[in-house]
């Protein structure tokens, strides 16, 4: 099983999201790759960017955006629907998080989308809540105690 969480923008290396992120990393037991993308520029910048998305998703992974106009789920729906796609056959999910503009509307409307509420959260926060979700969802799976 592998994850790759597709973003926009770099953690610097001595953030503290970065630290946060590689600490629950570390703890789950199967591949994640963070694919960070450079930022782009006006004009057409979500036509851009939805074309660099596009370089890293094969047609053989599952998707998911992840967009405040996703839908709103909890933490064991979301281990839910992670292990079933697991499940499902696929053996590479990809998590896509957009700029600070979102995502282009081809690629909304192409994948899966998922929130974290309706708050607007920095992008480099998503990452951290979305990698400590996952590794929630494997401590759900395992029923250890992490999730009350």
């Amino acid at each position: 099983m592998k994850i790759k969480i597709i973003a926009f923008g770099k953690f610097k290396n001595s953030q503290e999201y970065r630290q946060i992120f590689e600490y629950y990393k570390k703890r789950i037991n199967f591949d994640i790759k963070l694919i960070e993308l450079k930022s782009l520029l006006k004009p057409k910048k979500l036509e851009k960017e939805k074309d660099e998305i596009k370089k890293y998703i094969n047609n053989n992974e599952y998707t998911f955006t992840m967009d405040s106009r996703g839908e709103k789920i909890d933490s064991e729906s979301f281990s839910k629907l992670l292990f079933q796609t697991f499940s499902g056959g696929f053996k590479v999910i990809n998590f896509v998080i957009g700029s600070e503009e979102g995502l282009d509307t081809e690629i909304r409307k192409s994948f899966k989308s998922i929130s974290f509420g309706n708050f607007t959260w920095p992008h480099l926060l998503v990452r951290v809540m979305l990698i400590e979700q996952i590794y929630r969802a494997l401590e759900i799976k395992k029923k250890s105690n992490y999730h009350k």
